[in-house]
């Protein structure tokens, strides 16, 4: 006699199935049964080397996504060479977790976002595996989005250039040239020259070098520990100071003595104009064919010449006070004239223009 089946066993066997696949899917599928997902595509010019199916996609460093797709073209112009690159956001996630409420989905928000900078970008993942991933950011100063698309199908997100590309072909060339040095041959170059060195070095007699050193060393020393030598050095810095003294003494006694001189000289000099007015008068009253009109003259000529050189000397003092000490510098052959320092007093002869010397009345002048 066959066996009923109960409908009630049946029931409970497809209830705890339909218990179990829904937890797989929710175990398996990451959640995704129950979060929204938006899918965009990004154009890359640098080629994607090392990014796959399922690498990430982060914003600001954190996972909000994961690529779907890469092709090798998809609606561009036939003369691009751009990789499209097919990403999903789990928009779900941006907004629980992750705090971000911008709903990219909305088309007028995301226009809005990458109007304001946002980009992507090929970043390294890894420098061991050099796997790649996709970093979604705003730049700071963007420009306008370059578009690559033609009937926009997805949203799509504008990148810029990672230089993943550069410094990839850099590495490339660095280790192409690094393959071409013959390491074998410099070995034995170094090989060669640490020899040499070593030859040089044995060859060096340390011992007498250093029996020189320290000799030379006992020397100075000894030389310095000499009484005679302190005595020397003291004696010295007594003279040198002694000097000093001498020197600020001369400078304090030489100007009140130079403005001396020339107060006389230049009363000299008034006294000698007073005179030669006096005879200049004396001798228009006296007969020209008379012996003493002669005398006057003569006179005269002489007050002149005695008159200019106190002059000469007094300009030569105002001007070099210290000639009181050092007197009156020798001339020189130079070619460029005096030393430095040592000026030379003015000769009656090159007597300044401005200030003449005493007129002398001649013969045919007189009356």
């Amino acid at each position: 006699m066959s066996l009923r089946a109960k409908p009630t066993i049946i029931g409970l066997f497809v209830s705890g199935a339909i218990v179990l696949a829904v937890a797989a899917v929710l175990l398996f599928g990451s959640g995704k049964f129950f979060s929204h997902r938006e899918k965009f595509v990004i154009y890359f010019a640098d080629a994607p080397n090392n990014l796959s199916i399922g690498s990430p996609v982060k914003f600001k460093g954190v996972q909000i996504g994961e690529v779907t797709d890469i092709k090798i073209h998809y609606d561009q112009p036939d003369d691009s060479d751009a990789i499209p690159v097919f990403i999903e956001i789990d928009t779900t996630r941006q907004h629980r977790d992750l705090g971000d409420n911008t709903d990219l989905s909305d088309p007028d928000v995301f226009k809005k976002q990458v109007e304001g900078g946002l980009r992507a970008r090929l970043q390294m993942l890894s420098f061991v595996t050099t796997q790649l991933y996709v970093e979604l950011d705003y730049d700071s100063a963007p420009q306008p989005p370059k578009y690559v698309g033609l009937t926009h199908p997805y949203k799509e997100i504008p990148s810029v250039p990672s230089g993943l590309s550069e410094i990839v072909k850099s590495f490339t060339i660095a280790m192409a040239n690094l393959s071409k040095v013959d390491f074998a041959e410099m070995s034995t170059k170094i090989n060669r020259l640490a020899d040499q060195l070593s030859e040089g070095i044995g060859q060096l007699d340390f011992k007498t070098i250093n029996s020189s050193l320290v000799a030379a060393a006992n020397n100075l020393n000894a030389l310095l520990a000499d009484p005679k030598i302190k005595e020397a050095l003291d004696k010295m810095s007594t003279t040198l100071d002694d000097l000093d003294r001498l020197a600020s003494s001369i400078n304090q006694q030489v100007q009140p003595l130079s403005d001396e001189i020339q107060s006389t000289a230049k009363s000299a000099r008034v006294t000698l104009d007073q005179i030669n007015q006096t005879l200049s008068a004396v001798r228009d009253v006296v007969a020209p064919d008379s012996p003493l009109h002669t005398e006057l003259d003569k006179a005269l000529l002489e007050i002149t010449n005695a008159s200019r050189s106190v002059r000469i000397l007094t300009e030569y003092l105002e001007a070099n006070p210290g000639a009181l000490l050092t007197g009156k510098a020798p001339p020189s052959d130079s070619l460029f004239g005096p030393l430095s320092g040592q000026a030379q007093a003015p000769s009656v002869q090159n007597a300044p223009a401005d200030n003449p010397p005493i007129a002398v009345p001649g013969r045919a002048g007189g009356k």
